[in-house]
């Protein structure tokens, strides 16, 4: 683990703070790669990412600060050192979404730009999860000798340094990302709904962050004996899934021939 990559004088570069903006700028590089393949226009495409950038990270510190208010209420100067981690992706996705939909709408199929973002995203949040497993945040659940998946343990710390074998979870977190990046990706040419890539993207994070949660050990409230962020994974779990059936249904009556025609007739 390496939380501080630089110190020079007063100026610290946290390990977090570098994998964001390396993940932000390789998410930025994908999106607008996409966008030129859709012919949509750079400076359009530009603005989407910065809009969606500027206004995800704010909200998800909010969001993150938010939910763990019971800390922050007492530290509220912390809550805009975000280079130190500590990001609700789950409100993020939502005030990103948000941002770059507003710019979107001077589209002619604004899902067209939320579908040029979806791969950029894929690869955004892994550079995240790297980021957490250089600065020991969202750490995982210790493992002991005899547990089922002891095998996947490593040594790592946690927040306040004590050295464990754990859970890989952000490294579980990283591969999972970049899986689905790889799917998006390779699929990219394929002639799917406008707004499908960008649900898919939402579900299937949602599903592994879900999972993953069950190995997390980072401090976050609790609801009837459930992660709040697993709770939100969940709904957007839910709200993905719903949104792509209904994608595949609007797909198959658009493709469906007319009622009472002759597919025999010549």
């Amino acid at each position: 683990m390496q939380p501080i990559l630089l110190r020079w004088g007063n100026l610290t570069i946290s390990s977090y703070a570098v994998m964001m903006t390396l993940g932000l700028i390789a998410a930025a590089f994908v999106s607008l790669s996409e966008a030129r393949r859709r012919h949509i226009r750079s400076a359009m495409m530009l603005d989407a990412v910065l809009a969606a950038v500027t206004i995800g990270i704010v909200t998800a510190r909010l969001g993150y600060a938010i939910i763990n208010w019971e800390y922050y209420r007492d530290h509220a100067a912390e809550i805009l050192r975000v280079w130190q981690g500590g990001l609700n992706w789950q409100i993020g996705l939502i005030g990103g979404s948000i941002g770059a939909w507003l710019i979107a709408q001077r589209a002619d199929s604004p899902w067209r730009i939320m579908d040029a973002l979806a791969s950029g995203a894929a690869l955004s949040v892994g550079f995240g999860w790297i980021g957490s497993y250089l600065s020991a945040t969202a750490y995982g659940r210790e493992l002991s000798p005899g547990d089922p998946f002891f095998f996947l343990a490593i040594d790592a710390p946690d927040w306040y340094s004590s050295v464990n074998p754990r859970w890989p979870t952000q490294l579980i977190g990283a591969v999972w990302a970049a899986l689905i990046f790889v799917l998006l990706w390779s699929t990219r040419q394929r002639d799917w709904p406008a707004g499908r890539r960008y649900w898919l993207f939402v579900a299937a994070y949602s599903l592994g962050a879900f999972i993953i949660g069950f190995t997390r050990a980072d401090d976050i409230p609790q609801l009837a004996g459930w992660r709040i962020d697993q709770i939100f994974d969940a709904l957007f779990l839910l709200a993905g899934v719903i949104q792509l059936f209904r994608l595949h249904r609007t797909r198959r009556t658009d493709a469906a021939p007319p009622i009472g025609a002759d597919a025999s007739h010549a």
